[in-house]
C-alpha cells in the first residue's frame, strides 16, 4: 500500500511538471515514464496516427528547435533529390534478337540487369534496370542499335516521401523502445498481454515502413528502360527507291513487259480454271445434241415445180 501511494504521488507530480513546463524538451519523456503501461501505449499510438495523418509538408518541419532552442531549417532541400526515372524507346532494327542481346549486354556493363524480356521473330521487348546516374548513357547506346521510332521519358520526385518515411521509421523505433521498457516494468498479467499486443502492432507498422523505404530506394537507385525492337526490311526499301528512281525507255519497256506477263498469267489462269467445265460440257452436251437432231422430224417432200406452158 505504501509503495502504491508513492507511485500515485509520483504520477501527480509528473502531471503538474508537464503542465508547468510544456516547452521543456524532456517533458514528454518524463510524462511517458510516469504513466501506466496502458496509458503510455495509448499515447504513443495516438501520436503515431496523428503523424501519419499529416501531409507531406508537415512530415519535415520547415523550422524545428534543437536542444538549445535555436531554430534550424529541416527541409527536403537538405537532402539529395530522389528521382524515379522511366524511359521508353522504340527502335527498328534488322535483327531483333541480336539487338536484344546487345541491350542486355549494355545493361550488365552499366551495372544493371534485365528485369523482363519477350522476343519473337519480328518483335522484342526488354525491360532494363540500370543505375539512375547512367541511364542517359545506356539510352544513347541503345539508339545506336537501329532507327529510333519513338522515345519517351518520365520523372517522379519522391524526395518528400523518402524523408517522411525515414522520419516515421525513427519515430516508430523510439516508440517500440519505450513499449519494451514498459513491458519490462509490467507486473500484472493483463498489463503484459496488452503491452505485448501493442508491441506486435508497432513492429508490424515498422516492417511496413521498412518495406516502403526499400521499395523507394530501389526505384530511385535504378532507372527503368522499356526498349522495344521491331524488324525493319532494308531490302524492300532499297527496291522501292530503285523503282522510283528508274525512268526512260528501258523503264517503260520493263514495265510494259511486266504488265504483259501479268496479263498473260491472268488469262492462262482463267483458261486453266474454265477448262474442266468446258470438258464436262463437251462430254454431256455432244450426246444430247445428237439425240435431239435424230428426234427432229424430216421436212416434207416437195415435187419440183414444172415450168409454165408457152
Amino acid at each position: 500500500m505504501k509503495r502504491q501511494t508513492v507511485v500515485a504521488y509520483a504520477v501527480a507530480g509528473a502531471v503538474v511538471a508537464l503542465a508547468g513546463c510544456g516547452t521543456e524538451p524532456d517533458s514528454d519523456a518524463a510524462a511517458a515514464d510516469s504513466l501506466t503501461p496502458q496509458e503510455s501505449a495509448a499515447v504513443d499510438r495516438a501520436e503515431y496516427e496523428d503523424a501519419d495523418a499529416q501531409d507531406d509538408s508537415a512530415a519535415v518541419d520547415d523550422e524545428a528547435p534543437d536542444a538549445t532552442g535555436v531554430l534550424t531549417q529541416v527541409t527536403s532541400e537538405t537532402f539529395d533529390r530522389e528521382i524515379i526515372y522511366t524511359i521508353g524507346v522504340d527502335i527498328a532494327t534488322e535483327d531483333v534478337q541480336e539487338a536484344s542481346r546487345q541491350a542486355a549486354s549494355l545493361a550488365h556493363d552499366a551495372g544493371g540487369y534485365v528485369a523482363d524480356e519477350s522476343t519473337s521473330a519480328e518483335r522484342s521487348t526488354v525491360r532494363l534496370r540500370v543505375p539512375a546516374d547512367q541511364h542517359a548513357d545506356v539510352v544513347g547506346e541503345l539508339q545506336q542499335l537501329g532507327t529510333v521510332l519513338d522515345r519517351s521519358r518520365s520523372t517522379e520526385d519522391v524526395t518528400q516521401d523518402v524523408v517522411d518515411t525515414q522520419s516515421r521509421i525513427s519515430s516508430q523505433r523510439e516508440s517500440i523502445s519505450r513499449i519494451r521498457a514498459l513491458l519490462d516494468e509490467a507486473g500484472d498479467l493483463s498489463d503484459v498481454i496488452d503491452i505485448e499486443a501493442e508491441l506486435a502492432s508497432r513492429e508490424a507498422d515498422l516492417d511496413a515502413l521498412l518495406s516502403r523505404q526499400a521499395r523507394l530506394a530501389d526505384l530511385t537507385a535504378m532507372a527503368t528502360i522499356n526498349a522495344t525492337f521491331t524488324l525493319s526490311d532494308p531490302d524492300t526499301s532499297d527496291e522501292d527507291e530503285g523503282e522510283q528512281a528508274a525512268s526512260g525507255f528501258v523503264a517503260g519497256l520493263s514495265n510494259g513487259w511486266n504488265a504483259f506477263g501479268d496479263g498473260a498469267a491472268v488469262a492462262l489462269t482463267g483458261l486453266g480454271a474454265a477448262l474442266p467445265f468446258l470438258a464436262f460440257g463437251a462430254l454431256v452436251g455432244t450426246p444430247l445434241a445428237v439425240w435431239a437432231r435424230r428426234r427432229r422430224p424430216a421436212p416434207p417432200f416437195q415435187a419440183p415445180l414444172s415450168p409454165p406452158a408457152a
